[in-house]
């Protein structure tokens, strides 16, 4: 039985895909109906669960009307959401895994920043759990950037100053205004990660008024059969998708950035995108042939998009970030592996 939606439009539309997880699923809907700003709905799309997930979303719903339930065969988590876009009635999204929560008072912060601010896209700051190989979840430190704004307007400088203290663009701790977000969707060609940083570059290739805030909203957590976390298959198939994230960020620099700002915001989009590739490699402890056909593709992703920033810059990233200087060197020199041997304080905190 579904909830028969209501003529007002609520404030939030909450997208949360389920897939497998009544381990999981009631604390992070009840994260996100329990917010002290209530005006919501909360859309559960089943992605062909086996182990009950669809009959506790349908008891979730019965108890309150503000949960609306789908069921599909499943297509994964790309599909999914798509889905929940296409039935979402709020004047803003949000998105959160069957996995994570919502902090307390995270949606009235939100609130105080739309009706401050009026943007188009919010992005808050947020909790990161993994978990380790003995079952333990350890919180992994990231830098908060500082409060910013971006405006419509191409302006290269504010838009690479954002995009570096806002951090890895994840969906999960964003909100987007509908009207804004239009026809845009997931791209299921992401079979395992990544789709969030190509649909957020599509976002900014359009030119929203955007606002950070490090305020801590969310807490995501990684467990062992995440999708997030680094297997050998999952990076083997994040990188058939490396061509459709550099595609997607040299787009929106392109969009956003007047032609004397390019090659500088360019030069640290590559480098989000190889220091990526870095982390993902040594973290799935991958053999040497999967790591030389990995670093093969993304030199392949990147070669049509040369122009106009013919060759990696590793010295206009060395003030903003070391750690992306230093990959950036090691892969313009053809010495990648080298960067598993850096210091590494999350392997640390994991063991």
């Amino acid at each position: 039985m579904q909830n028969q939606p209501t003529t007002q439009p609520p404030l939030f539309s909450i997208l949360m895909p389920v897939y497998n997880a009544a381990a999981t699923l009631e604390a992070a809907a009840r994260s996100v109906l329990d917010q002290s700003q209530g005006d919501l709905e909360l859309l559960l799309v089943d992605d062909g669960s086996a182990d009950g997930s669809l009959e506790l979303a349908r008891s979730l719903a019965a108890a309150d009307p503000r949960v609306r339930v789908f069921a599909q065969k499943n297509g994964g988590i790309c599909a999914a959401r798509n889905r929940a876009l296409a039935e979402a009635r709020g004047r803003y999204l949000g998105f959160c895994d069957d996995d994570d929560l919502y902090l307390p008072g995270a949606l009235a912060a939100v609130t105080a920043l739309i009706a401050r601010t009026g943007a188009d896209l919010i992005r808050t700051g947020y909790e990161l759990r993994r978990q380790t190989a003995d079952g333990r979840f350890v919180t992994l430190p990231h830098p908060a950037g500082t409060l910013c704004g971006l405006d419509p307007a191409p302006d290269g400088g504010a838009y690479l100053h954002f995009l570096r203290q806002s951090g890895p663009q994840f969906v999960w701790n964003a909100w987007y205004r509908r009207e804004f977000f239009g026809a845009l969707r997931f791209d299921g060609r992401c079979r395992a990660g990544l789709e969030d940083f190509v649909l957020n570059a599509a976002v900014y290739a359009r030119g929203p008024r955007a606002v950070y805030d490090p305020v801590v909203t969310t807490r995501h957590f990684e467990s062992a059969a995440s999708t997030s976390r680094a297997s050998a298959a999952a990076v083997a198939a994040r990188v058939e998708s490396l061509p459709l994230w550099a595609e997607a960020e040299h787009a929106a620099m392109a969009a956003r950035c007047e032609a004397g700002a390019r090659r500088r915001v360019w030069a640290a989009r590559q480098a989000e995108l190889v220091t990526f590739l870095m982390h993902q490699l040594r973290d799935s402890a991958a053999p040497r042939p999967a790591a030389r056909a990995a670093w093969r593709a993304l030199r392949r992703a990147l070669a049509p998009l040369a122009n106009p920033a013919p060759a990696l810059d590793f010295l206009r990233v060395a003030g903003q970030n070391k750690k992306q200087a230093a990959a950036l060197l090691l892969y313009a020199v053809r010495l990648q592996d080298l960067y598993a041997h850096l210091p590494n304080k999350e392997e640390e905190l994991l063991t």
